[in-house]
């Protein structure tokens, strides 16, 4: 091989022994050959073997600080390219993680109210099904007293509400009390129950006493203590709790109005708990966590909370959170689950979200078109986001601009080396990686020399 022949390379890293030794490797761009590979990648030895190419004059690589030191160092007038789709790859993957701890699996947006007189029957009917499919049977009963003091008919009624007419004829004849059984509570039932039979002990402990039994022997029959037995027989004594009904202020009851809000827009937990500590919230993470998952059993069984106002029902639907990811990495065209209206509204919604997917399809653009110009304007708008994620991306970018402006000028890219590692470790694979480095080496210029290229 003639080292003094080779001018424009790609350099990439491999693993000779997963998550412990790496190499590096070198491919030729003219020839798209393998024209040499060390089994180190370390800053020195790196240095040492590019000098051993002493006309290199353009240098493909990905974002390692360590190979941009190194080229720099053996060959200080070559120009360095940083791959196109690292760049791109690492701007989506900073997005993804802010988006994945920011919004919800599922992130609720109101759907576009439309007047009644201008809806269309057949969709306002639909909205209405996903309403009521969370509405309680207490709820829709309310509705329909409602309704019925407008005037409205049954058919409509049950039409309106996606509500069986014999469930309407039920809860019409019911009995108040039988409407109340009816509506109340697992948790209501279950403390109704443990009344009953603390009211029965209380009962027994009266009557024993009544018929001559001492406290203490009361005590012993039922196995409960003196003391309790003295309380049993205070005529005022209740077998309900005091506190039952009263809920105590905790520390998030001064921000539970805007907790809610805050639910309602798809924050999450380690947002809110940002947000509210600022404001002199003292209390734990745990608590705010379980206060959504009580918040969202009672709400959101299937649907955001219902959202009205006094010209008619705004209602809300879920988008899935993995769905406005995939818009970073595609055309809204391509993502089949999402609408380009849905995205509006989305974006109206959670303006944040806005800010990352316009500047994700703004840099992707500027590569495209290798419109070099506006790279400054667009880590200007980047850092004004003060997003952590995307300050980190720029830092980076900024610490070698350079490389990036060239990967935006030339065409060169790193994937005749990305190619080259997958095929070096097929040779890994056929001899189960077995063999030492030099036998790897070896084997792999070897069959590079053998190759012909079209």
């Amino acid at each position: 091989m003639d080292k003094d022949a080779v001018t424009a390379v790609c350099i990439d890293d491999f693993a000779t022994k997963k998550r412990e030794t790496y190499g590096t490797i070198m491919i030729d761009i003219s020839t798209h050959k393998i024209v040499d590979m060390i089994n180190s990648r370390d800053y020195v030895d790196v240095i040492e073997w590019l000098k051993t190419f002493p006309n290199i004059k353009t240098v493909s690589r990905d974002g390692s600080i360590l190979y941009r030191n190194a080229i720099k160092d053996a060959h200080s007038d070559a120009i360095q390219v940083s791959d196109r789709f690292h760049i791109l790859k690492n701007l989506t993957q900073y997005c993804k993680d802010y988006i994945m701890k920011t919004l919800n699996q599922k992130v609720s947006v109101p759907l576009p109210f439309i007047p009644m007189e201008n809806a269309d029957k057949t969709d306002t009917m639909e909205n209405y099904t996903i309403i009521n499919k969370k509405l309680t049977l207490k709820e829709k009963y309310e509705k329909i007293n409602l309704l019925l003091i407008e005037g409205h008919k049954k058919s409509y009624i049950c039409k309106k509400l996606n509500l069986d007419s014999r469930t309407f004829d039920k809860l019409i004849n019911m009995t108040d009390k039988e409407r109340e059984n009816l509506f109340q509570t697992k948790m209501m039932k279950k403390h109704k129950e443990t009344v009953a039979r603390k009211q029965e002990k209380i009962n027994k402990v009266r009557e024993m006493f009544k018929n001559g039994y001492s406290k203490a022997a009361i005590a012993r029959e039922i196995g409960i203590d003196k003391h309790t037995v003295n309380k049993y027989l205070d005529p005022n004594y209740s077998a309900v709790h005091a506190s039952y009904g009263i809920k105590k202020p905790g520390k998030l009851s001064l921000f539970i109005d805007e907790i809610n809000r805050y639910i309602e827009q798809g924050y999450t937990s380690a947002n809110i708990d940002e947000i509210i500590r600022k404001k002199g919230y003292s209390g734990s993470i745990s608590s705010i966590r379980h206060y959504i998952s009580e918040w969202k059993h009672r709400y959101k069984k299937e649907y955001d909370k219902d959202k009205s106002n006094d010209n008619g029902d705004k209602i809300s639907e879920l988008i899935e959170r993995k769905n406005l990811i995939k818009l970073l990495y595609k055309p809204i065209e391509e993502v089949k689950m999402i609408t380009q209206e849905q995205l509006d509204r989305v974006c109206n919604e959670y303006p944040f979200y806005a800010s990352i997917y316009h500047l994700v399809n703004e840099f992707r653009e500027i590569l495209l078109k290798k419109n070099i110009s506006k790279l400054e304007e667009w880590i200007d708008k980047a850092d004004s986001l003060k997003i952590h994620e995307i300050e980190s991306f720029v830092k980076g970018l900024v610490k070698d601009i350079d490389a990036v402006r060239n990967a935006i000028i030339y065409d060169y890219n790193n994937g005749l080396a990305e190619g080259s590692v997958n095929k070096l470790k097929v040779i890994k694979r056929i001899m189960y990686g077995r063999c030492s480095f030099d036998t790897l080496k070896a084997k792999v210029l070897l069959s590079e020399h053998m190759r012909k290229i079209n």
